[in-house]
Parts: structure tokens; sequence; C-alpha cells
């Protein structure tokens, strides 16, 4: 949690995760604005502004968010927030559109629009008395995908090179993610620093950028259509409520929609799994006459899924298995799974070194092996895409199904709403 102060207008930086959230605070006024809120944190975001005095003015998204869910229409819900989004976005729960040159009020003071397409071709960046919010547009050391979403390079590199560029040095540049722990930076340390700051040819930059392009994020399409047709609010369920109803006589069914592996390496007991990407397909054996609470990992795929199945019993687990694990609740822990990020550097050391070898014993051609990986990694580094990683994610040990695990032994008939003949027991 990071904060500035200008004049009386504060920027309140909230992580969660590798995501950030901001709100921006005009506290003689007593009126905020929220950038970028998760839905899964939408608790956290209320609470802090009941502790600081605050009403909520707006709800601003700087792009239509592709790896988590936005907590915009339930923040409306609960305090009749604007919601702001550019006027490219495809948004069915916008209340109003913002142009490059717009300006957004809280209080006293006002916060300029700067359209910054590239990443996405809704992207927007706030510029707010000396501080830049630019979401995805840059971030520290790298910038966002340009590869889905309408996302251009051409774009991007227009808004690095040609309109961040006529920024002070100075300004502060706070990103909508960050995964080495950073809060934020400034553009003169982006200039001196970040790879695509400092390639300044443009064949150079958009080739560099199409180069090597990767399988879309996991849930993707699923994540932006709920961003962008407004998540429906969820009833959620705390997990000392849901370890006392599981303690009683007619307890929910516990449903995990988490991936097989992660289901193997740890999970709620009782609980079924029936994985996200399953749901739509398979919507039909989750039971209509009983209780059902949705659990991931922190709260997010669960409300997605309670989106997916729609019409039922259904609540989330509030901070998902992460909260559950730390407020001491029993678990099932199986053969603990190798992350992706180890995976990668155990296949990346094993082919450096075996190419190295083979390089010195057969023949020198080999040692464009270890070549190869190194460019991959400096490039992973640089985009933050590693295609390593979305190749492994795709192998049976990641995806393969868990054994003796599903929410019905026996489906009846194949049209959604059909009954479940063999129930699994609770």
């Amino acid at each position: 949690m990071n904060e500035a102060l200008t004049h009386t207008l504060a920027v309140h930086q909230m992580r969660a995760e590798h995501c950030f959230a901001y709100l921006i605070a005009d506290t003689d006024a007593g009126e905020a604005v929220l950038v970028d809120p998760r839905a899964d944190q939408v608790t956290e975001y209320l609470a802090e502004l009941e502790a600081r005095g605050l009403r909520l003015r707006a709800v601003v998204e700087t792009h239509t968010h592709a790896n988590h869910l936005s907590g915009a229409a339930e923040l409306r819900s609960r305090t009749d927030a604007a919601i702001l989004v550019s006027a490219q976005a495809k948004s069915a729960v916008a209340t109003g559109r913002l142009r490059d040159g717009d300006h957004v009020s809280v209080g006293r003071h006002r916060i300029e629009v700067l359209a910054s397409p590239g990443h996405t071709d809704d992207s927007l960046s706030l510029l707010i008395e000396g501080a830049l919010l630019t979401g995805d547009a840059l971030l520290i050391g790298g910038a966002g995908r340009t590869d889905f979403q309408n996302g251009s390079p051409e774009a991007l590199y227009e808004t690095l090179h040609r309109r961040f560029a006529a920024l002070p040095g100075e300004v502060i540049v706070y990103p909508g993610h960050d995964y080495a722990g950073r809060t934020h930076s400034t553009l003169a340390q982006e200039r001196q620093t970040n790879p695509l700051l400092r390639l300044a040819e443009r064949d150079r930059f958009v080739a560099t950028l199409r180069a090597g392009r990767q399988p879309k994020p996991a849930n993707m399409e699923a994540i932006v259509a709920a961003n962008s047709r407004g998540l429906p609010p969820v009833l959620p369920v705390s997990v000392d409520e849901l370890a006392a109803a599981l303690g009683g006589p007619t307890g929910p069914l516990v449903v995990d929609v988490r991936l097989p592996a992660e289901y193997r390496a740890m999970h709620v007991e009782p609980s079924v799994l029936l994985p996200l990407d399953e749901i739509a397909r398979r919507r039909h054996e989750v039971p209509r006459d009983r209780d059902v609470v949705l659990v991931c990992r922190t709260g997010s795929r669960a409300r997605l899924a309670a989106a997916e199945i729609g019409g039922l019993r259904t609540r989330v687990l509030e901070g998902g298995l992460v909260a559950w694990w730390a407020a001491g609740h029993p678990v099932v822990e199986g053969k603990a799974h190798i992350s992706l990020e180890r995976q990668v550097r155990i296949v990346a050391g094993a082919m450096a070194s075996i190419g190295g070898v083979l390089a010195v014993a057969v023949s020198p051609w080999f040692a464009l092996v270890p070549a190869f990986v190194g460019a991959g990694l400096v490039y992973a580094g640089i985009t933050d895409r590693c295609g390593m990683a979305m190749v492994l994610g795709k192998l049976p040990y990641n995806r393969g199904a868990a054994t003796d695990i599903g929410t019905c032994a026996a489906p009846v008939g194949e049209e959604p709403g059909g009954s479940c003949a063999a129930p699994l027991p609770r």
C-alpha cells in the first residue's frame, strides 16, 4: 500500500497480488474516485472509504481487463458511483464515456484523461497533478501485451514515444500491475531503463512486440465478457461461516473451480471439483435444490463461476482458499505441485546445459540452443510474456484430470438442467 499527497489530493495505492487499484481522494471535500477495482476486493475498498470518511464519486477503468474481474458493477450497486470507461470500450454497465482530453472531477480537482491505446484499443491513462496512472499502457520495465483485445504495437509506440514523451521526466508512474514488488517509478527512470522506451526506432519496436506471439491467458474470453457485461453482485460467505455450516447436519456443497492440479495439491474437505473452463457445458450437474459454495484460490474465479452458473443458490467463499488456510481451517493436502515458474527454470536450465554439452561434444551448432533459451528469457523479462510457461501449462501434469473427483458420478441427459442419477456423497 503506497500513498502520495499532492496538495489535498491523495493517490492511495491498493495492491492485491500483482494488481493495483488506486483511490484518488480530495480529503477536504470528502470525495474519491477509484481506479481499476477488483471484484474480490470490494469489501476492502468499501472499508477504506468508510475509514477515510469518503464518498465514492466514480469508478474509472483504464481498460477492459482480461486478467481479473472488475468490481465496478458491484461498487455501483452499493455506492451509486458512476462507472467511467473509454469511448472505445464495449460495456453494458458504463454510465459515462471518456475521451482524450476529458477531465474527471473529484472535489476541487480535475483528473486529465489521456488516450493511450496499444495494450488494448480502449486503454486510458490518468494524469493527476504530477502522477500518471498508466494502467497497462506502461509498466515498470515494460508494457502490456499487444496481441489481443485489439491491441496494436504501432499504437503502443505512438503512446510511449509520442504521447508520453511530451510529459516531464519527474512525473510519477503508477502502473496497473507489477510482478517484482515495485510500486512506482518516474518517467525519467523508465526512459533510462525500460527496454521499450529505449527502443526508439519504430520498426524495431513493432517487430519486437510482434515476435513470439503466445497463447492467450487462461479464461481470458470469459473474464473480458464478464467485465464488458458487468459482473453481478454475489453473496459472499466468510471462512468461519462456511466452517460452521460444514459442521452442521445439512451443510452446503462446496464446489472448487480451480484446475485439477491445484485441487490435488490442496482443497477444502469436503468438496468436489468442477473447473471453471468446464462449467459452461457441465452447469447442469450443479444441484438446484441445495446451497452451493464456490471456492477458488482468492475468490475471482469463483465469482466468474457464479455468473456462469446463474440462478442457483450459490455463494462465494470470501478470500478463497488463501483465507481458509490462513484462518487455520482444515484442508486436504496432496502431492505438492511444482509451480510453472519453477518448471520454466528447470526446463530452461536443462536445455541450456544439454545444449552446451552437445556444442562441445557433437557440433558447435548446438550452441544455438542455450542462445535461444537466453533470448527467450530476455524477451520474457522485457514483455512479461513467457511462451515456455504457456506451453508447460498445457501439459497433462498441469491440466490432467483428478481421479475420483467430480460433481456427478452419472449425469442423466445432455441438456442443461438435467438431473444427477448418482450424486457423489458430500
